[in-house]
Formats: structure tokens, sequence, C-alpha cells
């Protein structure tokens, strides 16, 4: 199954102007449009949308997981000898273990919608927090497309990301940056929106690449 286009919208919202600085609320679209049908059964986990505490984000860095949607077939792979990494002093196994078990406790199961009349193309939609880096006041939302379990279609696929920021905020553009898979970095566009007092940073790419958007009040 290859993604012929997947385009994602995203719209933060600076919750964090009312809230003493304590999250962003983050609104996420995706239009997803496949070469083929994805199989009925197969599902999603997407955030939950609960407030994770700063420790657990910081145990995700260490442990390399990321809170982006996990194919629920694969979100706990791996973690059936916990108890057997634990008794053999296996750190680095219990840790990415552990962090798996809590991206679970954090995520909610969904499907793709499909959409009617449009031969396999779908839909998914899914809310979350993001919280400042530190004690400032700048933000970073990370986006990995295309989602865990799909791959860009080699002939022509393509992903792109719109992301609108909170009203006031102002990207950093030495800070936001695509990175593709061989680490080489994907020029990004920044926009005004005057009447709103917006700013708005689109990317596109036709293969695996990280998105990173990085903003300050």
């Amino acid at each position: 199954m290859n993604i012929r286009l997947q385009d994602v919208n995203v719209v933060i919202n600076g919750t964090s102007r009312y809230n003493g600085n304590a999250f962003d609320t983050v609104h996420v679209e995706t239009l997803l449009c496949m070469d083929e049908p994805l199989p009925a059964e197969e599902t999603w986990y997407v955030p939950n949308g609960s407030s994770v505490p700063p420790e657990v984000l910081s145990f995700f860095k260490i442990a390399g997981v990321d809170m982006n949607p996990k194919k629920a077939s694969t979100i706990l792979q791996g973690t059936e000898d916990i108890k057997k990494q634990s008794e053999e002093s296996n750190l680095e196994g219990v840790i990415e273990d552990s962090a798996r078990f809590l991206l679970r406790a954090v995520m909610e199961k969904t499907t793709l919608t499909p959409i009617s009349n449009s031969p396999n193309t779908y839909l998914l939609s899914y809310d979350y927090k993001i919280y400042p880096v530190g004690d400032s006041s700048d933000y970073e939302l990370k986006i990995l497309v295309p989602f865990d379990g799909l791959a860009v279609a080699p002939n022509g696929g393509r992903v792109q990301i719109t992301v609108m920021t909170p009203i006031a905020a102002k990207v950093d553009p030495k800070l936001t940056k695509g990175i593709d898979e061989n680490n080489r970095e994907i020029s990004e566009s920044i926009s005004a929106i005057p009447n709103v007092n917006r700013q708005i940073v689109s990317f596109a790419y036709q293969k695996d690449p990280l998105f990173t958007v990085h903003y300050r009040y």
C-alpha cells in the first residue's frame, strides 16, 4: 500500500496565552489518498488529547518515541520481553519497552474514515497538546509523515503539510525545517496573514520527511 498524497493541515491555538503558558492545543486534519484500499480491519492509535506530564514527554525523547499516529498492530510490538529485559539488566531495552506502554496510555484507537465516492481516499483528525520548550515561551511542533506502516509511492507520491500558528506567534525560520530520510533539509514556506496576526508554514516532499515548526510569543 502506497500513498499517492498525504495532505496534513494543522491548526495551533495559542491557549498558552490564557493558561499561564501551560500548553497550546493542536488540531490535525489529514487527507490520505492511497493507491489501493486500506484493509478494513486496520486501525491506528492517535493522541487522545489528554495532558501528558513533562516527565513523560522527556522520557519519550530519551527513548526515541514520538506521539505521531501508530498502527495498532505495531504500537506495542517488541514489548513482550520487558520482564526478561529487566532480569538481564538491559536498561536500554526496558526504557524502550516502557516508553511504548506509556505511549499506549496516552493514545486512543481510531480508524481512517473513507470518503464516499472517492476510491482509496480517507480522512483522519485528532487533537493533542504541545508544551513550552523548557521554561521559555517557545513551542515546537513535530510531525512525521507518512503514517506508521505506510510508504510514499515511488512514482510521484507526495506528502505535504500546512501549519497555522497561533495569534501573535512568530515562527523561527532557523529552527523551523523539514528533514528528509537522508538527513537533508527541506525548505519551508512562511507566509503572514495580517488580518488575524497569524503565520502559515508549509512544506512539501516526496519521501519520509520529519517536519519541525518552532515558534515563540
